[in-house]
């Protein structure tokens, strides 16, 4: 269900309005407004009771469950709720003090499906617990095609008492479930749902400084905010303009506004690459095909531009089709100083003479329209059958693009990765050479859901570190490495896991969905 922060500060405020333009009010005697559960739990085991003074009684079936997407009654889409689908579920509200009021009713949110109108669902009352008296919807339901959804349902004719006792059940094997509910003095008045504020920009990765705007088309609504991750109250932060951020940030917001109820925490997870560091990793290449041409999108300050197109492993793919087209540009954030990178050679036939006449060349640029070769590799020079590891190439600090080009192929295709830019220091280059192993570690599946197995290859492994696009370690795993790795507690997204073993180290991209 819905959290409002603000919501009995709401309600009471209507109120004092409402009893001061002399029209009908409500007081609400007690009201129920299921939270969100982490996963299906039985009623009696649930923690997240709204009111802690009255007592949940269950048989052991009646479930609390997560609510999804529901149409009509718009409270009752969100958070939780309770679930009764078949004749032995129930749950039972005690304690409820109605002795104040002078004509108690009950009101719920009710989801029903398209054949069942409601009646399926039994709402007795008691003053005793002993003996129950079946109360009568006052509402009538629609029936048929496209009438499934949340209603929000009203009960009238309850005792006034000091301890009143509510029982909800199920007369059928339906799916029915009930939200909100909500015992009124009066006729209840139903507030409208401040609009959730939009946060610009949204969640993603960014290269550059980010200006953060929000707004809600709620007029008037006051939108709170926070920029550490923490859920915003109403002593949070007010928003009142936008405000720039250089580091990545994530930004939670709520709004609010009186007489309304407030609307829920949208979050926006800007990640902003630091502009400052070059670093390796491999391609991202999770939205490209083997079409020709297709622009390939870079991660961790790489731009890619016209490849012929990619392979799995995550490497970019130079096809002998297209001399002079396939290439790919680096886009650098920083002053560099020196190259390394790893070839590979596709045979396309059944012997090393079908790979032949590829040359690869090498470029620099200070601002992408002169370029000047500084390297060439020919097909002597690339291995057909694993990777081999080019360094040693030194680049100009003023330049801003590298660029790869395919200028001769006669068969076969050529891969390029694991491409590492060392920064300008000034001084001797104290950058770790990467190497990629001749006999790497696998992962599989990638991508995982969470679970992340793999082979050493026969090499010692001494430890694997996972890594964000931020450039953060986040899981570390020291040796012995044991089968599979856990990553189920990570958000989904991409990761760079570096893996060291005693013969050198190897980078290769994970994808957690």
């Amino acid at each position: 269900m819905k959290k409002q922060i603000q919501r009995r500060q709401s309600c009471l405020w209507l109120l004092f309005m409402i009893v001061m333009t002399g029209l009908n009010a409500q007081t609400i005697l007690y009201e129920e407004n299921v939270g969100t559960p982490t996963a299906t739990t039985l009623v009696q085991n649930y923690s997240g009771w709204q009111n802690t003074e009255v007592l949940y009684i269950g048989d052991g079936t009646c479930d609390v469950r997560l609510s999804s997407a529901s149409l009509g009654y718009g409270l009752a889409s969100g958070g939780g709720n309770v679930m009764l689908n078949d004749t032995v579920k129930w749950f039972q509200i005690s304690g409820i003090n109605t002795s104040t009021a002078s004509t108690p009713n009950l009101y719920l949110g009710i989801r029903k499906t398209t054949a069942v109108n409601g009646a399926n669902l039994l709402v007795q009352v008691s003053t005793d617990s002993l003996s129950w008296t079946t109360m009568t919807i006052s509402d009538t339901l629609p029936t048929g095609t496209g009438t499934s959804g949340w209603y929000r349902v009203h009960y009238n004719g309850l005792p006034v008492c000091g301890r009143l006792h509510l029982r909800f059940s199920n007369s059928s094997s339906s799916d029915c479930r009930i939200d909100d509910i909500a015992v009124v003095d009066g006729e209840e008045i139903v507030l409208e749902t401040v609009a959730d504020p939009v946060i610009s920009p949204s969640s993603g990765l960014y290269y550059e400084s980010q200006t953060v705007t929000m707004n809600t088309v709620t007029e008037d609504a006051v939108i709170y905010y926070t920029t550490d991750g923490t859920a915003p109250t109403i002593e949070s932060t007010v928003y009142t303009s936008p405000f720039s951020i250089n580091t990545s940030t994530t930004v939670k917001a709520f709004a609010i506004k009186e007489g309304m109820y407030d609307s829920e925490v949208v979050t926006s997870n800007i990640l902003i690459q630091d502009t400052n560091s070059l670093v390796s990793l491999p391609f991202d290449i999770s939205t490209n095909s083997t079409t020709a041409h297709e622009d390939i999108t870079m991660m961790s300050g790489f731009r890619g531009y016209h490849l012929g197109s990619s392979y799995a492993d995550g490497s970019a793919k130079f096809e002998a089709t297209h001399v002079g087209e396939a290439t790919l540009v680096a886009h650098l954030d920083s002053a560099p100083e020196h190259l390394s990178f790893d070839l590979k050679g596709k045979v396309g036939g059944s012997s090393p003479a079908a790979y032949e006449g590829a040359t690869i060349e090498v470029s620099e640029s200070v601002d992408g329209q002169t370029w000047t070769i500084f390297a060439a590799f020919s097909d002597p020079d690339i291995p057909l059958t694993e990777y081999g590891h080019f360094t040693g190439m030194t680049l100009d600090p003023e330049s801003r693009y590298v660029r790869w080009r395919l200028v001769e192929a006669i068969k076969g295709n050529t891969q390029l990765n694991n491409i590492v830019i060392s920064k300008y220091t000034g001084q001797a280059d104290t950058t770790a050479v990467v190497d990629y192993l001749h006999a790497p570690v696998s992962c599989y599946p990638n991508p995982t859901n969470g679970q992340l197995y793999f082979t050493d290859g026969g090499m010692q492994i001494l430890s694997m570190t996972l890594t964000n696009l931020c450039g953060v370690d986040v899981l570390t795993w020291a040796a012995p490495v044991n089968s599979p790795l856990n990553l189920t507690s990570l958000p989904a997204g991409t990761y760079l896991l570096t893996i060291r073993t005693a013969a050198g180290t190897m980078h290769t991209k994970v994808t957690k969905y």
